[in-house]
């Protein structure tokens, strides 16, 4: 693989955002209420300053920075601030096994996981599950915007990494006196987290410079209590030759676990005409105990002359939480093309002896591997 043809795969894939709309007026866009009702973000305005800060449940740069919105909010509540985080696609999905949404419900449990979790206080609101808000305004999970009570962008941010929305504030609304600080706040101590890439019987290792792909439900608005992530090697993207990785992921916002006493979890392939697979089926070893939260992972060997269009995966599994078990079989089209979530794989495809979850970002090129 040539070196332009890689970086412009990891452009596609892994490349940042375009910066974060700045100036202007807030564009027409619908999101979601805390309790499902659809409005217009301009609606939430209502003549006064506003800040929208974007989140999601696996944003390590979020996590640290939501402190300094929950201090601002106090500070302003009394000059009538709005104060708004905004629900959006997983940054890093598979991180404490949380999978990205597959419709509205699922996202606004994404949205109360988290306002439990962060203990917040500001109300939050969501994207709609098209993703109208992320795509629309360019951000990332950690941007900012100051709204003005005319609806004007202000101020926007792409990362909120320092006191650029402090300055932005005291300059449009006004200073405070004796700012509240972080560390006054009873916010929750947010536990390290294990990143897991090493095999095992229900698991795969993952080189680094696996591109995440695609992948649509057949039927959305249905709970898939496992689902399914599936990433490719770059040069199966570019050429329909190299190794596909699935993974199926019982979604944690559903309470959901394997049931290691019923039937193995299994999978089935069904590739287009020109396409071999191996194996284009698997059956899933048992995990520890008579149930476990472990992802079931695995190899599937691409061989095309071109990359396929699509690939169907049909899922055979025991559904289980704390009140039901039942059998399920559910699908996904799978598309050899990378995700638009704005999502990265963030350290489970590091080595084991490698600095994980730390937040560092290797080159564009050094994601995707060596060139060929």
């Amino acid at each position: 693989m040539s070196l332009d043809t890689t970086t412009a795969l990891a452009q596609r894939a892994f490349g940042r955002r375009p910066i974060v709309v700045s100036e202007g007026p807030l564009p027409d866009i619908d999101v979601l209420t805390e309790t499902g009702q659809p409005i217009k973000v301009r609606d939430l305005i209502d003549g006064r300053y506003t800040v929208l800060k974007t989140g999601c449940l696996t944003c390590p740069e979020f996590f640290r920075a939501y402190g300094e919105v929950e201090a601002a909010s106090i500070d302003y509540a009394d000059k009538e601030v709005n104060f708004y985080y905004v629900m959006q696609s997983l940054r890093h999905p598979e991180r404490e096994g949380y999978v990205q949404a597959q419709n509205p419900t699922e996202r606004l449990r994404h949205l109360a996981e988290a306002k439990k979790k962060l203990a917040t206080r500001v109300p939050w609101i969501a994207d709609a599950i098209d993703d109208s808000f992320r795509v629309t305004m360019r951000t990332n999970s950690n941007s900012v915007f100051l709204i003005s009570p005319s609806g004007e962008i202000v101020y926007a941010a792409d990362r909120m990494n320092d006191d650029g929305l402090r300055r932005a504030l005291t300059r449009h609304v006004g200073p405070v006196e004796n700012a509240t600080s972080v560390h006054e706040l009873d916010l929750p101590r947010l536990q390290r987290v294990r990143l897991v890439n090493a095999p095992s019987d229900v698991r795969v290792e993952r080189p680094e410079g696996m591109v995440i792909l695609s992948t649509t439900a057949e039927k959305p608005a249905d709970t898939y209590y496992v689902k399914l992530r599936a990433e490719g090697e770059p040069k199966l993207l570019e050429t329909g030759k190299g190794r596909l990785f699935l993974g199926f992921y019982p979604d944690p916002i559903h309470g959901a676990k394997w049931n290691n006493l019923a039937p193995a979890m299994k999978y089935e392939l069904t590739l287009p005409e020109g396409v071999a697979a191996t194996p284009a089926g698997a059956e899933a070893k048992r995990g520890p105990g008579d149930s476990d939260t472990e992802p079931r992972q695995f190899w599937v060997d691409i061989a095309a002359e071109e990359p396929p269009s699509e690939i169907v995966v049909t899922l055979h599994y025991y559904a289980c939480t704390a009140t039901l078990c039942e059998a399920k079989s559910h699908r996904y089209t799978l598309t050899l093309e990378p995700e638009d979530k704005n999502s990265r794989t963030f350290g489970f495809n590091r080595g084991q002896r490698r600095r994980s979850g730390g937040g560092d970002r290797p080159s564009r090129v050094q994601r995707l591997g060596p060139t060929r």
